[in-house]
């Protein structure tokens, strides 16, 4: 079963989930929201420019999704299991499924569930957003830095069927932009040698991400950073030590202003994604008998918080 004109389903009511709504709604294109509760959903989104784009607040109750329909779940990594799991009844036709969340993880959680030749991409951004309220009470989310996407799917590099291209061509349409990148898992290890370093260190020291850059996280930035390595060179990956170091302070300064998705969820009391991002990094390490003290530090300092 396919339908005229895809449509791009999006579960929850995070920032990044609005923001790709707020994306395909600029862009006339159709897409439909899943939250969980109707609490704080953003009712629209304030864009860069600073423009108002009102959001719909027709919410869908799950059905059978068409082939070429996009199922993209910006979720956390420890709430993959649950939605995936209520999803899978309706995914009969195969439609394609983006994965978009920090840390790693979700791949796995994936096979488990749907089995290892379901039509999967996934995809990491560097687009910046937060969820605010108005004077009215409402909720709704600022695009606070443009950034740019990239999705794949694992281990078939730019060997994309029909199916997954047209899927990145929607997603491209409502949100550019995103680029594919030879090796997706490459680029989310990247990603985790950052949000290892900014999250856990933001949270911690109730900081925003600019005052990594200052020299009393010198020490254990450099730490961070050579685990990090050990670990991912130990799982078939290539980084250099100096290059991360210094890929994480770019970003940083880059992303200055903004305060770690971790450092709002510590401030909010909400479950923390450690487990994903310093966690993996510590599970992948035992598997490959590498000692990883410092990440082993954050992980367990970040526990105690939610005690």
């Amino acid at each position: 079963m396919t339908s005229i004109n895809p449509t791009l389903h999006i579960v929850g009511a995070g920032a990044i989930g609005s923001l790709l709504a707020a994306g395909a709604q600029r862009q006339h294109l159709a897409y439909q929201r899943y939250p969980r509760t109707m609490a704080n959903i953003p009712h629209y989104a304030r864009w860069i420019d600073n423009s108002k784009v009102p959001l719909s607040m027709q919410t869908a109750q799950a059905n059978v999704l068409a082939k070429n329909d996009v199922l993209v779940l910006p979720l956390k990594v420890y709430q993959l299991e649950s939605a995936l799991s209520y999803w899978r009844p309706y995914l009969v036709h195969s439609p394609a499924l983006v994965l978009l969340h920090n840390g790693m993880g979700g791949w796995e959680i994936a096979q488990q569930i749907l089995g290892p030749h379901y039509p999967l991409l996934l995809a990491t951004t560097s687009h910046g957003a937060f969820k605010q309220i108005d004077d009215k009470g409402k909720a709704f989310i600022t695009y606070s830095g443009k950034g740019s996407t990239q999705i794949g799917a694992p281990n078939k590099g730019n060997r994309l069927s029909p199916l997954l291209s047209d899927a990145i061509n929607l997603l491209h349409n409502a949100f550019p932009p995103v680029s594919t990148p030879d090796n997706i898992v490459h680029a989310l290890w990247q990603k985790l040698s950052v949000n290892m370093v900014i999250n856990p260190l933001t949270a911690l020291n109730h900081i925003q991400n600019k005052h990594i850059l200052d020299s009393q996280f010198s020490d254990v930035r450099r730490a961070l950073c050579k685990e990090f390595v050990d670990v991912a060179n130990a799982c078939g990956l290539v980084f250099n030590e100096t290059k991360v170091h210094e890929h994480v302070l770019a970003v940083a300064k880059a992303t200055g202003e903004n305060y770690s998705s971790m450092h709002q969820d510590v401030l909010h009391g909400r479950p923390t994604e450690i487990d994903a991002i310093n966690g993996y990094i510590v599970e992948m390490a035992k598997k490959k008998g590498i000692h990883v003290p410092v990440n082993t530090l954050m992980v367990e300092r970040i526990k105690a918080l939610n005690l």
